[in-house]
């Protein structure tokens, strides 16, 4: 006969519980429960956090005090958390990731060169923009710290691009803005409008967004496709609007740059 493991502490109910799997049960699959809940760069409370994974409150701030010293997890404030910067190298780090860095690399620096701006190479987590590259000749300042390295999809013209051609980044902004709208009528109108600019950009292969990230910027940016035809990052210049009358004669550069680093990706099997 084989004896049944004793119920944790925390869970004093468990033996009243439907058996859950192994991964559940462990250590790392619980972790592993827990940082899933912070999907899309979203901050979480321990009671949210529990909610989502049902582990009880003391397991689950157990397990984000380990992730908060690994540096996976940061807390925010009152009782908040959010991902750490360990997890974003690592995301970065990646092998996917690296190969698309190394190969867009050289076009993102003539395209830096030819524009006199500031170029980003994009990818989307979850409902969240990452920007894996940046190549600029603009020094730090007060404000282009403000340029975050990750941010809300919807926030900047790169991001946007990665927006209009996912359906599940589209399904996770719909459902968080529907959730947290103090008024639906406009939260409706709101994704009505941002819907029919996801459309006007799958169309014209380009978005042009003023004020992207900075008041008086702004960034044109195109997608860029994998062997399958699927949309893996986006690139975007982006400069003083006092710099060019119209944006607009800076697409045909950033569209063929784009181009080129798809067709690579094609021919190396990404």
């Amino acid at each position: 006969m084989t004896s049944e493991p004793s119920p944790e502490p925390d869970q004093p109910d468990q033996l009243n519980q439907p058996e859950q799997p192994d991964s559940r049960r462990s250590v790392l699959g619980r972790a592993f429960l827990v940082l899933d809940c912070f999907a899309g760069g979203v901050e979480m409370s321990v009671s949210r956090i529990g909610q989502r994974t049902g582990l009880p409150p003391a397991t689950v701030h157990r397990i984000l005090g380990s992730l908060v010293e690994w540096g996976g997890v940061e807390h925010v404030s009152h009782g908040r958390y959010r991902l750490g910067s360990r997890i974003w190298r690592l995301g970065v780090g990646a092998p996917q990731v690296r190969v698309l860095r190394e190969l867009a690399q050289p076009y993102l620096v003539d395209l830096h060169i030819h524009t006199a701006g500031t170029v980003y190479l994009a990818v989307r987590d979850g409902a969240d923009t990452v920007f894996s590259d940046r190549i600029t000749r603009v020094r730090r300042s007060t404000d282009t710290r403000r340029v975050a390295r990750r941010a809300p999809l919807e926030q900047s013209g790169a991001g946007r691009v990665l927006l209009a051609y996912s359906e599940e980044a589209w399904s996770l902004l719909k459902a968080t803005t529907e959730a947290s709208a103090a008024d639906p009528a406009e939260s409706t109108a709101r994704l009505k409008r941002l819907q029919g600019e996801m459309a006007q950009i799958r169309e014209d292969g380009v978005s042009i967004t003023s004020n992207d990230g900075l008041q008086g910027r702004f960034s044109v940016a195109c997608p860029v496709f994998g062997f399958d035809g699927v949309v893996v990052a986006s690139i975007a210049v982006a400069f003083p609007d006092t710099r060019i009358a119209d944006p607009g004669t800076v697409a045909p550069r950033v569209m063929s740059t784009a181009q080129a680093i798809s067709k690579d990706l094609v021919d190396l099997g990404y």
